[in-house]
């Protein structure tokens, strides 16, 4: 343990330093915070992502070393595990164990507005899908590139900082299959527990949120002009100016981030770093876990890998695992825990016959509807941008220049779940490194060319609930293989379908005053694989770039979802891995179903829920 203790003090560090940048920094703390981002920049530009784990081990069959006993030992500091980490810990009698793959931070990951950097680095584990047939053609190798965070904080450490719930009707149909426990109305209490509100809110929308919680959350300022416009032309097209995370989510709306002040609030900096000095949280990081140890169908610990040496770590209590919708799956294969055929194909011995890594969903994503406007915004330099950035001020201190929300469905009726998310993404996330952002291959990327940072937006639209599922599997009985991950992106036709209509509705905006008065005009970005054989905006051009110019939408779940039925469904309500004791997963993995929102409101939530279900188990 001596080990831990001085790893602790590094971490301590870490987060102090982290801490004084929701303070007023000195010009002398400033330079070398601009000193680190710059290096950081410069080593992700020539960035080569590892295609295994290769790097934390020396020999498979190297001997263990005893890392100790805890009550609660946490497979992943993520989202959920960061969060669970924190409210564990909070009980003095418990001794709480964090084990994260990843590293325990950088000073990139408090400006959100620079996460493209940090999707570019090590801070992602950079998966792929297989190849693809009807979705991401135009991607490297036809394949999905999915972004997974891969660190302190998980993916809100990379992500966009994006604040959006879902839809109340999406928890109430799990209620109604069985699932006992979360409705809206049960969930709603942990939402609120988890937020720390920092904007105004109305009296009818002020009881959907939390105001004393842990994790911050802020409307940046408007981009000058761009944002109203925006605003006022979704309102012309019969959108009420709303708060989408309040009473209702049909209509327009700025969007919420997880800010404080201007620092980027992750659960890393929102829940680990403030508990760091309790002598009963250990976390240690840059380790992976590759098995959760299993007696007479009970967890008893985990197995990792750090530095090239082995360890066994022992659980007193329980071992959970939020190691994520595709890292967790894996990890419960390689454990025994999976579908029968799956393990026997990889020699591995079964422990629990369950549909693990099954029902893989995410959200399409179409970002193909750009528009130049006659206004110019933000052409600065880094580190003018980062000044700014200081005060509070965009275009740094939010995530890829979002700039409107609003929600659609062809019926056009706002009392059932909406089909897609449209997504307003100003200057300068539109540029012309956006296809590199995408996964596209170097042909598409280059169709991207015309993109004027500091003149342009696009609509970025989500299928919200596609029809089609995928599926986790295992390249081999080794940790030291990332996973395989098969999943149609617009496999459905009806899912086409919907992003068509979807897309034309967008399209309305071009008649609008507030376009008008922004002088917005479309621009057209070439399909190659369309063009030659379709008229341009024709539907069938549209459906064509639909496949081609898709991409991965990132909102992964259901690889290990809650449910009673052990045929269906890998844990219970109470989020316990069906047949095996002591063993739970907390994570997106666990949702049964896509949510008419983001997954990082969502995950923090199920953490916040599932502490209290944990605590009350072990009182």
């Amino acid at each position: 343990m001596k080990q831990y203790k001085f790893y602790a003090t590094a971490l301590l560090c870490f987060a102090l330093s982290a801490d004084i940048l929701t303070r007023a920094l000195s010009d002398e703390e400033f330079d070398e915070f601009v000193s680190e981002i710059e290096d950081f920049i410069n080593v992700s530009s020539s960035n080569v992502w590892a295609t295994n784990n290769d790097d934390y081990f020396s020999s498979e069959d190297a001997s263990s070393v005893d890392y100790g006993t805890f009550d609660f030992i946490i497979a992943g500091g993520g989202t959920g595990g960061g969060i669970l980490a924190n409210r564990l810990s909070e009980q003095e009698s418990f001794t709480v164990l964090l084990v994260e793959a990843g590293k325990a931070r950088a000073a990139i990951v408090d400006v959100l507005g620079l996460n493209g950097y940090l999707v570019a680095s090590e801070w992602n584990w950079a998966y792929n899908t297989t190849k693809q047939t009807t979705g991401c053609l135009g991607s490297v190798d036809q394949r999905c590139a999915l972004t997974s965070g891969k660190g302190l904080g998980g993916s809100s450490s990379i992500n966009e900082g994006f604040n959006a719930r879902g839809n109340h009707k999406d928890f109430d149909q799990w209620a109604d299959l069985g699932d006992i426990g979360w409705s809206f109305e049960d969930c709603l209490p942990y939402f609120k527990k988890s937020e720390n509100t920092k904007f105004s809110v109305s009296a009818s929308d002020k009881p959907y949120h939390g105001f004393d919680g842990m994790q911050s959350l802020s409307i940046a300022e408007d981009t000058p002009i761009l944002t109203d416009a925006l605003l006022s032309a979704f309102e012309e097209l019969g959108n009420a100016y709303v708060d989408y995370n309040g009473e209702t989510q049909y209509g327009v709306g700025r969007p919420q981030y997880y800010l404080d002040k201007n620092t980027r609030a992750t659960t890393a900096h929102s829940y680990i770093f403030p508990a760091l000095n309790r002598t009963n949280l250990n976390v240690t990081v840059e380790s992976l876990v590759t098995k959760v140890i299993l007696s007479n169908k009970t967890a008893t610990g985990i197995e990792f890998w750090k530095n090239g040496t082995k360890y066994t770590a022992t659980a007193g209590k329980e071992v959970i695992v939020s190691a994520g919708a595709i890292n967790s799956p894996q990890l419960l294969m390689l454990s025994g825990i999976g579908p029968e055929d799956e393990l026997n194909k990889h020699g591995i011995e079964i422990i629990a016959d369950l549909p693990v890594g099954e029902n893989y969903q995410d959200h399409p994503l179409f970002p193909g509807v750009y528009y130049r406007t006659n206004g110019t915004w933000y052409n600065n330099t880094l580190l003018e941008n980062l000044d700014l950035w200081r005060d509070d001020h965009r275009p740094l201190v939010v995530g890829f220049g979002i700039q409107t929300i609003n929600y659609f469905n062809s019926e056009g009726n706002n009392s059932i779940i909406p089909e897609v998310e449209i997504v307003a993404v100003g200057p300068p996330a539109a540029s012309k490194s956006s296809g590199v952002f995408l996964g596209y291959n170097d042909t598409y990327v280059k169709t991207l060319d015309f993109l004027d940072s500091t003149t342009d937006f696009c609509l970025n639209l989500l299928l919200l609930h596609p029809q089609n599922t995928g599926r986790v599997t295992l390249k081999s009985s080794s940790a030291k293989d990332y996973p395989v991950i098969d999943y149609d992106y617009f496999g459905n036709d009806d899912d086409v379908e919907i992003m068509y209509n979807a897309i034309q509705y967008a399209l309305k905006l071009n008649e609008t005053e507030g376009f008008k008065r922004l002088g917005a005009y479309q621009l057209y970005p070439s399909v190659p694989d369309c063009d030659p054989y379709y008229d341009a905006l024709s539907k069938d051009w549209w459906i064509c770039s639909i496949r081609y110019s898709c991409a991965a939408g990132l909102h992964i779940l259901g690889t290990t979802r809650f449910g009673v039925d052990p045929e269906k469904s890998v844990v219970d309500p109470d989020l316990k891995v069906h047949g095996i004791e002591n063993l739970r997963v907390v994570d997106a993995g666990v949702i049964p179903s896509e949510i008419s929102g983001h997954l990082n409101a969502f995950v923090a939530m199920v953490a916040e829920k599932a502490a209290d279900i944990i605590k009350s188990a072990h009182q």
